[in-house]
């Protein structure tokens, strides 16, 4: 006697459960009974014969190792059956569904109010939803399918992740007020050697901003460490030291109002582009293709996609002209 075939419903339920951490919120969710819930999803370890849900009064409700997988499989089907239903409901002209995209949080505030806003207002039929996270933490739900695409740093990138540059900027120097280098075009990392260096000190900056002096040819003697970009903009503007800088708003004041010197690096070193990145082989919906697309034009560099990178930061290169897509 055959069993009968996994249904969306079942998967749908399964994937509410994980994301949701229980089946009580997973049926609030898909605004069903919890019963209902629970129903579907022990019919889909019947057909399945596997457990996938541990389940218990003190410890809630987990997915079990073959759980977690069948999650991930099951988010790739949910998420084509929507690109299938969106596309025939709007013959192919525009995407629609949900589109689901994370960001390394210390460059959150610069990237995704922008890249939300721009990309609502070429595709109102796409409801975004976004996550903040570590490098590590977003490659991982781009490999099991929690996001689509992430913005992340061109660095620490594991195997299975393919990736478009959208910039490439060299780092700044961040100087007070009234500092003595302020006037100058540009700053040489010798002339502050012996100044407070205040360190932003969010994995993997502090790697990356000591690649930087090691290739300017200086040490790099950290007097205070900053756990966010606005502290260490603060504490600089307060002339407690100096720092370094990738990411650059438009206004050059700390959160207080103070204001500040942002001067380019004289010495040539390393950079490390943002990037947005995706799990290799996967086909992007057409939703996640137009965020891409918005997002180049947006952000504005045009280099094409690229396989990850070899370990460590690279030297500057020259953006490549028109954007080609794989």
């Amino acid at each position: 006697m055959s069993l009968p075939p996994v249904s969306l419903r079942q998967l749908e339920y399964l994937v509410a459960i994980a994301e949701t951490g229980g089946m009580t919120a997973a049926a609030a969710r898909c605004h069903v009974s919890q019963s209902a819930v629970s129903l579907a999803v022990a019919e889909l370890e019947r057909v399945l014969d596997a457990g996938l849900v541990i389940r218990g009064p003190r410890r809630g409700t987990a997915l079990t190792p073959a759980g977690r997988q069948v999650v991930a499989e099951a988010r790739a089907v949910l998420g084509a059956v929507t690109e299938l239903t969106a596309g025939a409901r709007r013959l192919g002209r525009e995407p629609a569904g949900r589109l689901r995209i994370g960001c390394y949080a210390p460059i959150a505030a610069l990237h995704l109010p922008a890249a939300i806003a721009a990309f609502r207002a070429e595709q109102p039929g796409v409801a975004v939803e976004f996550v903040e996270g570590t490098l590590a933490e977003l490659q991982a739900q781009l490999l099991d399918g929690t996001c689509e695409l992430a913005f992340l740093y061109r660095q620490d990138l594991v195997p299975g992740i393919e990736m478009a540059v959208l910039h490439d900027r060299p780092p700044a120097v961040l100087l007070p007020a009234g500092h003595r280098l302020g006037r100058r075009k540009s700053v040489a990392l010798r002339d502050l050697a012996d100044e407070p260096l205040i360190l932003l000190d969010v994995p993997p900056s502090t790697r990356y901003f000591r690649s930087v002096f090691d290739a300017a040819g200086v040490e790099m003697r950290v007097a205070h460490r900053a756990g966010s970009f606005e502290l260490a903009r603060a504490m600089v503007a307060r002339g407690l030291g100096y720092s370094l800088a990738v990411q650059r708003p438009p206004v050059d004041v700390s959160v207080e109002g103070l204001p500040l010197h942002v001067l380019p690096i004289r010495d040539r070193v390393p950079t490390t582009p943002v990037v947005l990145g995706w799990a290799a082989g996967a086909r992007l919906t057409r939703r996640a293709e137009a965020f891409l697309d918005c997002c180049r034009t947006l952000f504005g560099s045009g280099v094409s996609s690229t396989p990850p990178p070899e370990p460590g930061p690279r030297r500057p290169v020259k953006a490549s002209g028109a954007a080609r897509r794989k």
